[in-house]
């Protein structure tokens, strides 16, 4: 199989197990809404943020490294594989004595600390598989993430709509997040074992030592990221109420139900990336190009799209009871685009080895969000913390875009642009005026409108058209 072939069937896998897994993922979150109400979905909403930022302590920043070094060398696997299982489980204990002793010190309710306990297993269970899912990616067999994700989803899915129907409420939805990560967990293992990689105890401090000054930076940018993606649920429940969270979460679930999108495209092409940063800059530079256009082609009619009709997808999705999310949703729309961009931006720069500049420049974002939180929430509430994200993440793009010019990968990012952008304004200008068409069809004339003016508009090149033909075909 040729590398351009070997991209695409990556890419596919990829997209067709994470875009299951994310409707799946949206439909269970929305019924969960509509079912406890804004209330308790703040109070989940608040769970899985605090339990969040612990988890992913778990990480190190070693799933990276695994898909970035055993991608160049896959005589590594084994070693970096079995070292960084072994400290998982190690740290999995250690962060959940803090879980519990945190929960106990901040004296939350019996109820709330059960739910902290229960999805707490689940993230640790998670995190374990994680290590067996990005193996996969390091050998180029995404096929094998894509369907232990369907499956998963399928699962979690099915049984939480079923204990929803049934009346179970949160303690409920916490035992069905707990089951399909123990699934996903015995699944991935078995298949990591029996078509990659042995497992056995194995921790050696060479090891560690060697890696752990290229790991944590790659770290460091993953939680700061969480920090500004999750501080803001966990500031508006204690400065302003469970209901609020649930309103700001309802809107801010819509967005991040996209992220899997150029996270999965440019996750596909890190191994080949990883592997032409050594061999050849110029590779390098053109598939950053090509991606970063294709992301922003795509990413602008969402987000625009989303902005113009988010009155619409909230009452379709949650129901009037949700109105107050309008606002933010109106707001947290531009995440799309941001996150589409400078996503892509991050995954060229973590090819080029530039991990420590990124996590300070991540984690001055992560600074800047907390600050904007304590300043715009009590203010504005909920619409202070979704323009604390935007602001944040505008910031973080315009960072990682000069960081991209100083290490001589600059692309012509306005004559991307252009094309783009005169056919969203014309899109835009139909949805403004047929706003009270059905939205079904509103959506569908406005995706033909779109695409249709950016090809009359010549946007993309041959070779680009050739490889979205080649995608499809797939």
């Amino acid at each position: 199989m040729d590398i351009t072939k070997k991209i695409v069937k990556n890419i596919f896998s990829l997209f067709a197990g994470n875009l299951i897994s994310a409707i799946l993922t949206l439909i269970l979150s929305i019924y969960i809404a509509r079912y406890l109400g804004d209330v308790l979905f703040g109070r989940y909403s608040f769970v899985v943020a605090f339990v969040a930022l612990f988890s992913y302590l778990l990480d190190l920043g070693y799933e990276t490294l695994i898909v970035r070094d055993v991608a160049r060398e896959k005589s590594k696997a084994s070693f970096y594989i079995n070292n960084i299982i072994s400290l998982r489980v190690v740290l999995s204990v250690i962060i959940f004595i803090i879980i519990i002793l945190l929960s106990n010190i901040l004296n939350f309710p019996d109820n709330v600390k059960l739910l902290i306990y229960l999805f707490g297993i689940s993230q640790i269970l998670i995190s374990l598989a994680n290590v067996f899912l990005v193996t996969f990616r390091a050998f180029e067999k995404m096929e094998y993430e894509a369907g232990i994700n369907i499956f998963t989803n399928i699962f979690r899915c099915s049984l939480g709509l079923l204990v929803l129907f049934l009346g179970y409420g949160l303690i409920g939805i916490s035992l069905v997040f707990l089951y399909s990560a123990i699934v996903e967990f015995i699944i991935s293992f078995l298949t990591c074992e029996k078509k990659f990689v042995r497992t056995k105890s194995l921790f050696n401090l060479n090891f560690f030592k060697k890696t752990i000054k290229t790991a944590l930076p790659i770290f460091a940018v993953g939680i700061f990221a969480l920090i500004y993606v999750k501080i803001d649920t966990i500031m508006l429940a204690f400065m302003i109420g469970e209901a609020v969270v649930g309103w700001y979460n309802a809107a801010y679930n819509l967005i991040l139900a996209f992220s899997p999108v150029p996270y999965l495209f440019m996750t596909a092409l890190l191994p080949f990336m990883a592997y032409t940063y050594v061999k050849s800059r110029d590779i390098l530079k053109n598939v950053y190009e090509k991606s970063f256009k294709l992301l922003f082609v795509f990413g602008l009619p969402i987000t625009l799209g989303i902005f113009l009709l988010a009155d619409k997808f909230i009452i379709i999705f949650y129901g009037e009871n949700y109105l107050n999310s309008v606002t933010a949703l109106r707001i947290l729309s531009w995440d799309i685009l941001l996150k589409f961009l400078y996503l892509c931006i991050w995954f060229v720069l973590i090819s080029a080895d530039k991990q420590k500049i990124l996590a300070i420049i991540t984690g001055g974002g992560a600074f800047l969000n907390i600050i904007l939180n304590l300043f715009l929430i009590p203010k504005f509430s909920l619409v202070g913390a979704a323009i604390a994200t935007i602001i944040t993440e505008t910031f973080i793009l315009l960072s990682y875009l000069y960081l991209t010019i100083k290490n001589h990968l600059k692309i012509p990012i306005k004559k991307i642009i252009v094309k783009p952008s005169i056919a969203c304004v014309l899109m835009a200008f139909f949805i403004i005026t047929f706003k009270n068409l059905n939205i079904f069809i509103l959506i569908i004339i406005s995706i033909i409108i779109y695409f249709g003016i950016f090809f009359i508009l010549k946007g993309f090149k041959k070779e680009e058209i050739t490889l979205i033909k080649r995608l499809i075909k797939r």
